[in-house]
């Protein structure tokens, strides 16, 4: 199972005590030696499933960054010992040390390595897609902004090398942005009972927002839609008291980040779900 390395580890460390033996963030000749490299999307072993035509068609859109192909997991077995391939692949992945906080399936940017394998493979990025028990189903439409997200990231390593992970906190606690000037689109079934109405969300927050569906969400990012918002929001489908509940608001256009928290859950009061603190916090900017 592979360890997180990426932003969501680094914003959650200090508040979790996770200790690191090495830095998180991958050095600048990894860096340059991904943008160099040609990169293999691994496709998922069950072929009747739908990431693997999710994955497709969002590479196709989305993914710019470097030459890239196409491989199944018996061509990974090969790839994974080339130092100057880089692959992307469904990981299950848990914070270092941190199991109890859940495992999750992830999307991972990995170099290869000789002899290596997936966990000590160079991570440039991993990113959180769901809790690993959440049907595909429930993330898929959201595949080309994580891939975008995921570009962003390698574009502040390059312009910002051998930065200490604290440079990269930083960076992201400054993240937080007014997103009144867009418009949110969320999915019901996310919000906690008492902002399941648009009439209980304008109570607390000033900004549009719009109950969309997966389908609408999906058609924005593909469109690169400026002025839409996306919640990505990573949670137990059960609501098993201390669980972390992370919530990240995207632009749909380039995946900029416009706001970043967290929070446990406990009961009725915090639920595996967004909150109407949120909102409220998402007021004052």
């Amino acid at each position: 199972m592979k360890k997180i390395s990426i932003i969501l580890t680094i914003l959650l460390t200090a508040s979790f005590s996770v200790i690191y033996a090495q830095q998180i963030l991958p050095d600048s000749k990894e860096v340059n030696t991904f943008l160099d490299s040609r990169t293999y999307f691994v496709y998922d072993n069950n072929i009747f499933g739908m990431y693997n035509g999710a994955i497709d068609e969002a590479a196709k859109k989305h993914w710019k960054i470097t030459d890239f192909g196409f491989i199944n997991k018996d061509d990974f077995k090969k790839k994974k010992n080339v130092p100057t391939a880089s692959m992307i692949i469904q990981t299950e992945s848990h914070f270092e040390g941190q199991e109890e906080l859940g495992v999750f399936t992830s999307l991972s940017l990995v170099l290869g390595k000789k002899g290596g394998n997936i966990n000590t493979m160079p991570d440039i990025i991993t990113i959180p897609l769901a809790f690993s028990e959440v049907d595909y189903d429930e993330y898929h439409y959201k595949l080309g902004l994580a891939l975008v997200y995921m570009q962003n990231h390698v574009n502040w390593l390059k312009k910002n090398p051998n930065v200490e992970d604290k440079a990269l906190i930083n960076h992201y606690k400054k993240s937080n942005k007014s997103t009144k000037s867009k418009t949110l689109y969320l999915l019901k079934k996310e919000m906690a009972d008492d902002i399941k109405s648009l009439s209980a969300i304008k109570e607390v927050y000033s900004g549009n927002v719009k109950f969309a569906t997966k389908e609408e969400i999906k058609t924005a990012i593909d469109n690169k839609d400026k002025n839409v918002l996306v919640l990505h929001l990573v949670a137990p489908l059960r609501a098993v008291k201390g669980s972390v509940v992370t919530k990240m608001i995207l632009s749909a256009a380039d995946a900029e980040m416009y706001y970043f928290d967290y929070h446990r859950v406990k009961g009725k009061r915090l639920p595996n779900k967004f909150l109407k603190s949120d909102f409220q916090k998402l007021n004052k900017l």
